[in-house]
């Protein structure tokens, strides 16, 4: 006659049907690393007492809950709020443009996003400024109604110059049929405030041939 406790041959049998039905480990793992982070961090939370229960701490205090505050080195972005009209200075051989552009606080100040329209050619794009607080950086992710789109980062300003640098795919002309001809640039734009009215950002970009293009904005508030 079997001794074996009814919980534990139900335990046996069900084993290979859950063996079975495993999670594939990239949603697993994802799952379970999303509930650790979550599960690690209770700022202000009460320590138990011996029996489980929690006990009252004298010494923490509990967090009120609230949006998290927005890093203050996005301050260092504050020269672009506000609406400007910008002249473009193109390389030689260009055609001088106009912009305007309109950029506002987001996401409580976390972000800030710049929308534009440049003339001639309708342009319009938005950048989204922000802070990476990881590599301590200042970011910029750009898109355009010509389809155009690149990502940049900027170290803090220093000596009067904040300075991003990325990759740029440039739309060579724009097609209502979702495909056409670019070119991958390497972009550097270096802006400067001149006051609070007023700020320029010098434009180089480097192609793939080596070819180097430079150009200016000269930005001042409406």
């Amino acid at each position: 006659m079997s001794t074996e406790k009814p919980q534990g041959r139900e335990q046996r049998r069900l084993a290979p049907a859950l063996r079975r039905r495993r999670v594939p480990i990239g949603i697993a793992g994802a799952a379970a690393v999303g509930l650790a982070l979550v599960a690690v961090g209770p700022v202000g939370a009460e320590p138990a007492d011996n029996d489980g229960a929690s006990a009252p701490s004298q010494h923490v205090r509990p967090v009120k809950p609230g949006p998290l505050a927005a890093p203050p080195q996005v301050k260092g972005l504050d020269f672009l709020l506000g609406t400007f009209a910008c002249s473009y200075a193109p390389p030689p051989g260009s055609k001088p443009a106009t912009m305007t552009m309109t950029t506002k606080r987001a996401m409580g100040g976390h972000y800030y996003y710049t929308d534009a329209t440049m003339q001639p050619g309708d342009v319009v794009g938005r950048a989204t400024f922000g802070w990476d607080p990881v590599a301590k950086k200042f970011i910029n992710q750009y898109h355009d109604n010509w389809g155009s789109h690149g990502n940049y980062a900027a170290e803090p300003w220093k000596d009067g110059h904040l300075v991003f640098n990325g990759a740029l795919s440039q739309v060579v002309k724009p097609s209502p049929t979702g495909e056409t001809t670019g070119v991958p640039i390497d972009l550097r734009d270096d802006y400067q405030v001149v006051n609070r009215n007023h700020f320029t950002n010098h434009q180089t970009m480097t192609f793939s041939d080596g070819t180097v293009l430079r150009g200016s904005y000269d930005c001042r508030r409406k």
